[in-house]
């Protein structure tokens, strides 16, 4: 199977690249915790309860994964 992802919607989209954004900026090791996360789409203009959702979406579809507290980017295909 090439994409095994569900599709995601456009805002999700764009709140994905936001996080893909922050986690490059930061130079880590591609981990955030959700509050993190949340915070920082805030601060790209989302609000806080649509911020969750994205979040929550991502990782329901598989761009997002929670491990210990912390939210990890997989390579896109």
């Amino acid at each position: 199977m090439e994409n095994s992802r569900t599709p995601i919607n456009s805002s999700e989209e764009a709140a994905l690249d936001h996080l893909e954004q922050y986690v490059d900026r930061a130079r880590t090791d591609k981990t955030l915790t959700c509050e993190d996360a949340v915070a920082y789409l805030m601060d790209q203009g989302i609000e806080r309860a649509d911020a969750r959702a994205h979040i929550e979406q991502l990782l329901l579809k598989g761009y997002l994964y929670e491990v210990d507290d912390e939210l990890r980017l997989p390579s896109r295909p």
